[in-house]
């Protein structure tokens, strides 16, 4: 299903669908910080969210900020149910059920060169900041750099997986917003996103792009066995 509307109601109910495998596909209307459940937004410079019109979220799962715009990454909420096949009780072990989608979603697209992360949280501190600066389970890199981004939320119906893909990573808004980090010493190329690491994609406007993973990724999940 599609859904558009602002990051702040978008994220009022994740669990809606959990009680059914679901892919939930959503276009912010507006520029966004989301925050993991446990952040302190005290950390976000107030004037860098005004300059950029950006409204500040605090999600329900767990893991570092991101920053959300209209068009500007695939924001997907797949939900696993409790009695699916696919549902496990290892927290990692049902990460690596939706990084196999994307890897395989990815791989029609043409990118390859992906690897999916299997091991431990990475990262550190930084990473319970800034999603994109760490590693966990299930997560998708290119040479390195994060590609796919996924969060968890558990419930009594099932499992929530909140992903994002970036047409191109927001290093810049990310380096202004978040307070007491020194972005500027990392690499710019910590996260990448998918115009970065295809020619082919970066080729085509942002809703293209976007529009082509939405249905590699609907065409994985429906062979899902």
């Amino acid at each position: 299903m599609d859904e558009v509307g602002s990051a702040l109601n978008m994220h009022a109910n994740p669990a809606l669908y959990a009680d059914r495998r679901t892919a939930r596909f959503i276009n912010v209307t507006g520029n966004a910080l989301v925050l993991g459940s446990s952040q302190n937004p005290d950390h976000v410079d107030k004037e860098s969210l005004n300059r950029l019109s950006a409204e500040l979220v605090v999600r329900r799962s767990g893991g570092g900020a991101v920053f959300l715009s209209p068009n500007g990454q695939l924001w997907v909420d797949i939900a696993i149910p409790k009695g699916d096949k696919h549902f496990s009780a290892d927290v990692g072990e049902s990460f690596e059920v939706i990084g196999r989608l994307f890897l395989q979603a990815l791989s029609v697209l043409g990118i390859g060169d992906l690897e999916m992360h299997t091991g431990r949280l990475l990262g550190g501190e930084l990473a319970k900041r800034i999603c994109f600066a760490g590693l966990g389970p299930g997560e998708i890199t290119f040479e390195g750099a994060k590609v796919v981004g996924i969060s968890q939320r558990r419930t009594s119906l099932g499992s929530v997986f909140q992903c994002t893909v970036y047409v191109k990573y927001p290093f810049d808004e990310m380096q202004e917003l978040i307070q007491g980090e020194r972005l500027a010493a990392l690499r710019r190329g910590y996260a990448l996103g998918l115009a970065e690491i295809s020619q082919k994609l970066a080729e085509f406007e942002s809703p293209l792009v976007i529009s082509g993973l939405r249905e590699r990724l609907l065409e994985a999940l429906a062979h899902l066995s």
